[in-house]
């Protein structure tokens, strides 16, 4: 449990970062989230097979931060779509494994579900 909201911790990190960076700086989407995501493949982590899953999380957090910035303006939008997208890699991580694109599909599916709860709100 305490890999799960550590991992949900740095989707919401890179999530918010490539927001932050697209609404108060001007950053196109693309340019924000290839800084938030080199940032943080600096990070260092102590086990080698954590850095790996860690550095995808994040990636998926910045991959999921270019959505429109209209629908994450709130950080209750923020932390739902991070929540969504921590449980979509936890659920996939055994069946992807090795596929390409993976990421970006978790960012666009917790997006797309947070698109589809915020019609129902």
């Amino acid at each position: 449990m305490r890999i799960f909201w550590l991992k949900f911790f740095f989707f919401y990190l890179g999530c918010f970062s490539c927001s932050y960076l697209q609404t108060h700086f001007g950053i196109s989407p693309v340019l924000a989230a290839a800084s938030v995501g080199l940032i943080g493949s600096f990070y260092h982590f102590s086990k080698p097979v954590q850095k790996e899953q860690i550095h995808g999380v994040i990636y998926a957090g910045c991959f999921a931060g270019m959505c429109a910035p209209e629908h994450l303006i709130a950080h209750k939008n923020i932390l739902l779509v991070s929540l969504i997208g921590t449980l979509i890699y936890f659920s996939t991580k055994k069946h992807f494994n090795g596929f390409g694109g993976k990421l970006g599909t978790i960012a666009f599916i917790s997006s797309l579900c947070l698109i589809f709860l915020k019609e129902l709100w």
